[in-house]
């Protein structure tokens, strides 16, 4: 499902339909109870990607997003571009820990860059295909645009049973409204950890953890920074769906 208010959602496996969701012009996030949390949280996978051009290795995090059937012989991910491409082009990635044919990254769509573009967590998402379908115990989170300015608190997935809730803050003279900044504890490795929040009771991806901002007034305090989930991204992921060829019927 696909609405072009405050609230654009994604629906899957039955397919993309257009509907209508009545919502505020600003609607606050709502982190994940306990429970959606424990269900969700292995949703989140680790990609170990290799760089040709210096043969350095680099983790990153990914989510399966609720996009595909379960008899499709792929999955589709949702991860920060920065894991996935380097100097020398798009590295060669592996969903860390499983099958290593079905774990192979075989297609990305990488978010477009503007050469003008000065904010280097403005456009730090990727979509990738996975050469085959990962294990079913593996949770696939639905995905939600968010254009309103939304508050409140998220939960971020990294894998790791730490539950709490992150607080949106909200920072003077930030004129980006495409990131969430926000105070969940954060380190290397975590970019593409998906931002979450319950809709009427379901967990949806709101937006992706890229990086952190150190703000040199406070002491350098440490805030975590994600790019939220646009218009702009489902519509590039509707394309990208629709594009994805049907596997081969078996005789």
């Amino acid at each position: 499902m696909i609405t072009r208010h405050a609230l654009i959602a994604l629906a899957s496996l039955a397919g993309l339909a257009m509907g209508a969701v009545e919502a505020a012009d600003r609607v606050s996030f709502m982190p994940l109870d306990p429970d959606s949390f424990e269900d969700s949280r292995n949703g989140v996978v680790r990609l170990l990607c290799v760089d040709a051009a210096n043969g350095y290795s680099y983790v990153s995090r990914a989510v399966l997003l609720d996009v595909t059937a379960p008899d499709d012989n792929h999955d589709v991910l949702l991860t920060a571009r920065h894991g996935v491409i380097g100097s020398g082009g798009q590295r060669d990635c592996q969903v860390y820990g499983q099958d290593a044919e079905a774990g192979a990254i075989i297609d990305m769509v990488l978010a477009p860059q503007d050469p003008r573009e000065d904010n280097e967590f403005g456009e730090d998402w990727a979509i990738l295909r996975t050469a085959g379908r990962l294990p079913d115990e593996i949770a696939r989170l639905q995905a939600a645009g968010w254009e309103s300015d939304g508050q409140g608190e998220l939960s971020m997935l990294n894998r790791v049973t730490d539950s709490r809730a992150c607080h949106v803050e909200r920072m003077e003279n930030w004129a980006d409204d495409r990131l969430i900044v926000h105070d969940c504890p954060a380190r290397p490795g975590l970019s593409g950890s998906p931002m979450v929040t319950l809709i009427e009771g379901v967990p949806h991806v709101v937006g992706l953890h890229v990086g952190q901002y150190i703000l040199l007034d406070e002491d350098g305090r440490r805030l975590g920074v994600a790019r939220r989930l646009s218009d702009t991204f489902l519509d590039t992921l509707v394309a990208y769906l629709e594009a994805v060829p049907e596997p081969a019927a078996v005789p």
